[in-house]
């Protein structure tokens, strides 16, 4: 059940802190004209997160082979998150979040 709101501001704050968390969203894709399904993650972590700790230090992006395949996740709303123990990555659109940790994400 979700309980208290908060701001989608905060949520990526708290994202960007390496601490694990749960985010409950719906699919969408405009392409495939798929999409409306309910999906929960839980112990989530930015992708980016995943590699500073393995190194200790922070990694600068490695450029691409051709240009434009750079995600631009800022301006597409999207981040790069790494589910439970997985090393796999997988892509969130913020604006389709649902709740955070429990609580219902609002603008």
């Amino acid at each position: 059940m979700i309980g208290e709101s908060v701001r989608l501001e905060e949520v990526l704050k708290v994202m960007e802190t390496g601490e694990p968390f749960s985010v409950r969203f719906v699919t969408c894709d405009v392409n495939r004209e798929t999409g409306g399904k309910y999906l929960e993650w839980e112990n989530c972590r930015l992708s980016k997160q995943l590699h500073e700790r393995r190194g200790g230090k922070s990694v600068a992006p490695v450029p691409a082979e051709k240009p434009g395949l750079m995600p631009a996740h800022y301006r597409n709303g999207t981040r790069n998150l790494v589910v439970g123990r997985s090393t796999q990555v997988r892509k969130l659109h913020i604006w389709l979040m649902l709740a955070f940790n429990g609580q219902k994400v609002v603008l």
